[in-house]
């Protein structure tokens, strides 16, 4: 694909005219899909689909176009040669954009996954062995994504991944369910069985009697993937340097220095685990790390091109929604095999859900508990509990609060197939915090 790309690239910047640039960006995905339900598959299938954007530029304008290739270079080529016909027409009647910005320096890059091939075959099979005898329904996708991007001005940048994300629940006979996640770009049986292992513990209770959790602030320990759920909503705007300057972001009392986090919290934009690409879909190149928040103080934003010029400041290539697209959070100390004493007595949470902001300005969030958060009375689970709603702050949740961090990591991928396969991932531990507040 990669040659195909260089290929009808050359083609369509031999076709331009005087004083026009344009900027190509490729997205291909090859992915199996397998869909299971009751332990066993119920509809394998597979997506193969190849989507090219085209951005030309004259003077201080600018005009895109999205088409769908079918990899026959004959067919693709005669519809991006009308389509860039279309641009050239349309183009002289649009405004100036007055924050355009591109890479006008030549960065080429290749990057190709570090890892074997993915034999779904074999991950399948480990899934129907440990999932037999059980009401397991979830789906495995598996496969390989690239980006490509080419200018007319000579540079061209590649970047192509393989992964797997298995998203899955296991269900009681009454209808309780336990939901988890295992992604990554190569299968591990050791680490799929340790989770699956933590699956059927959970299961195991989830039928005992349901424990009344009343209103008030309890001891709780959040899983990542719990705690995924509440770093995605700080992150909307939360790490962005446009909202910190017009005061929406979540964090904007940190980035001012008048709020702290603890000083276990460390946050990064972290790209070296090869699933996003480290360039920009202007050109502009990623750094490996970009660090947000070090030892609990806010250190640095994600600034788009855009941003950039709006505000005269150097950018660092985040993309324009400036969100992390590969955040970390670094670990804690607390042994991940002794969760459930260093909780001791409190509340087990596995995930959330429904989370949104009840006041933004002060990174307050709300949401509701689901699928299996379990009453933990001396070390030991006793019984689910009734679905709780939570209301509190990332304030205390990564400062005042926050008893410690786990001392591993698990890797998490936006399960996201809207579209396409998402390439967002975060890789974080769980977090014990005291005095949640449980509102209602």
């Amino acid at each position: 694909m990669k040659d195909y790309f260089k290929k009808i690239s050359q083609e369509l910047f031999n076709n331009l005219e005087p004083n026009e640039i344009l900027i190509l960006n490729l997205d291909m995905e090859k992915t199996d899909f397998v869909r299971f339900n009751h332990g066993k598959i119920r509809q394998p299938g597979n997506v193969e689909q190849i989507t090219l954007t085209l951005n030309l530029i004259l003077n201080r304008k600018t005009l895109t176009s999205v088409i769908r290739l079918s990899s026959e270079y004959d067919k693709d080529i005669l519809i991006l040669r009308r389509t860039l016909g279309f641009l050239r027409r349309e183009i002289p009647e649009l405004p100036n954009d007055p924050y355009l910005i591109y890479e006008k320096n030549i960065n080429s890059t290749l990057e190709s996954p570090k890892s074997a091939t993915i034999d779904k075959y074999s991950i399948t099979n480990s899934i129907l062995h440990s999932a037999k005898n059980l009401d397991l329904v979830g789906i495995l996708s598996s496969g390989s994504i690239a980006r490509g991007f080419a200018n007319s001005m000579g540079q061209f940048n590649w970047h192509d991944s393989e992964s797997f994300n298995f998203d899955w629940s296991i269900y009681t006979q009454s209808g309780k369910a336990i939901k988890q996640n295992y992604s990554d770009q190569i299968w591990d049986d050791n680490r799929f069985n340790s989770l699956f292992s933590e699956s059927i513990e959970k299961l195991n209770v989830l039928d005992n009697k349901e424990q009344s959790i009343k209103p008030g602030e309890y001891k709780v320990y959040l899983s990542p993937s719990a705690l995924n759920e509440i770093i995605d909503m700080m992150s909307w705007g939360g790490f962005s340097y446009k909202a910190n300057k017009i005061g929406t972001s979540p964090l904007h009392q940190m980035c001012k220095g008048d709020k702290f986090f603890d000083k276990k919290i460390t946050f990064v934009e972290n790209l070296t685990n090869g699933i996003s690409p480290k360039f920009h879909s202007d050109g502009f190149i990623k750094p490996d790390i970009t660090e947000l928040i070090v030892d609990g103080e806010y250190k640095k934003s994600l600034i788009s091109p855009r941003s950039a010029l709006e505000y005269s400041v150097n950018h660092n290539a985040a993309e324009y929604y400036e969100s992390p697209v590969s955040i970390e959070l670094k670990e804690g100390s607390i042994k991940s095999d002794e969760i459930l004493n260093s909780l001791n007595n409190g509340i087990y949470i596995s995930n959330l859900w429904y989370l949104n902001f009840s006041d933004r300005n002060n990174g307050r969030i709300t949401g509701l508990t689901r699928f299996g958060c379990f009453k933990v009375s001396d070390g030991e689970f006793q019984g689910p509990i009734n679905t709780m709603r939570f209301d509190e702050t990332v304030y205390n949740i990564f400062g005042d609060k926050l008893i410690d961090l786990t001392d591993k990591q698990q890797l998490i991928m936006d399960s996201s197939t809207y579209e396409e396969r998402s390439t967002a991932t975060s890789t974080l531990p769980g977090a014990l915090v005291d005095d949640f507040k449980m509102t209602l």
